[in-house]
């Protein structure tokens, strides 16, 4: 399969900037809920956006190329399925390229809510008192990276076509911010995809809630593992925590100092299992208990 260069071009050039203005125009547009445009953080929200948009673009470009070049000098060769992908019919790449992201990226994001010390670093991502498509961006780099790399190495491993990885790149970040944004589309989309409403309530400080709708664009796992919690009613109004610095520089090492401090308190073991609270009133309770 192949798509041109002007198409690739205007796809890289919509993840740049595109999706970044043009989904917030949509959320005035059909809000979910009425919320202020400007917000508490969203400065430091931008500059999660840009510090490291082009980085990681050029690094999913680069890694593009050399799994092109690779496989092409290879031709799919390798121990224990290495390359299978390599010549698969493109709906055969497309089904798997598909299951690959999904799959590393729930189990990814479900390990962080559930490990302590993945949890202080994800827990950047989380701390926005409001959640729009702006605040899409607020990771920490570690915890972007844990969520890339498992999904990097099996594509890399089973090498499918680069035009099918690029296109489902190209599709993870409109559907990233789109599913972040306060927009209002229908209901029944909840039950099939990520939408803003369906992981809005992931986001939210609601006790019932807490630990649900670990997808990213289809939901399906979510589904099947029972952790989907997606309410007809209704559409949660709370969400991170109002002590949390806006400041990017501080949310970067913040996650080792409280790392350090649950160290400290109760033990290496407690950066590595949460002990189960008796009661849940909202979602810090839970998290870092």
């Amino acid at each position: 399969m192949t798509i041109s260069p002007a198409t690739q071009e205007w796809l890289s050039m919509l993840s740049l900037w595109g999706w970044i203005w043009i989904i917030p125009l949509i959320e005035r547009l059909s809000p979910l809920k009425r919320q202020a445009f400007l917000r508490p953080g969203m400065i430091n929200d931008l500059i999660h956006t840009y510090h490291r948009v082009h980085l990681w673009t050029m690094a999913n470009a680069l890694f593009v190329s050399w799994l092109a070049a690779y496989a092409q000098a290879h031709g799919g060769q390798g121990p224990y399925l290495r390359g299978a992908l390599t010549d698969a019919h493109w709906a055969v790449a497309f089904v798997s390229i598909l299951l690959m992201g999904h799959v590393t990226f729930y189990v990814a994001h479900y390990f962080c809510h559930k490990i302590p010390m993945l949890w202080q670093f994800h827990r950047v991502h989380h701390s926005s008192l409001s959640l729009d498509s702006f605040s899409t961006s607020r990771f920490h780099v570690f915890d972007k990276f844990l969520f890339a790399g498992p999904y990097l190495f099996l594509v890399t491993y089973f090498q499918p076509d680069p035009v099918m990885v690029f296109l489902f790149i190209s599709f993870n970040d409109f559907w990233g911010r789109y599913g972040h944004g306060n927009i209002k589309d229908p209901h029944w989309l909840g039950y099939f995809m990520s939408n803003p409403k369906f992981h809005r309530w992931h986001h939210s400080n609601h006790p019932e809630a807490i630990d649900k709708n670990f997808s990213a664009e289809f939901n399906f796992l979510d589904w099947l593992f029972g952790t989907a919690y997606y309410p007809k009613e209704g559409v949660p109004h709370s969400f991170g925590e109002h002590e949390y610095s806006n400041n990017i520089i501080v949310q970067h090492y913040q996650p080792f100092i409280d790392c350090y401090h649950i160290v400290k308190r109760d033990g290496w073991m407690a950066l590595l299992r949460k002990p189960k609270p008796e009661r849940a009133d909202d979602y810090k309770a839970v998290q870092e208990r």
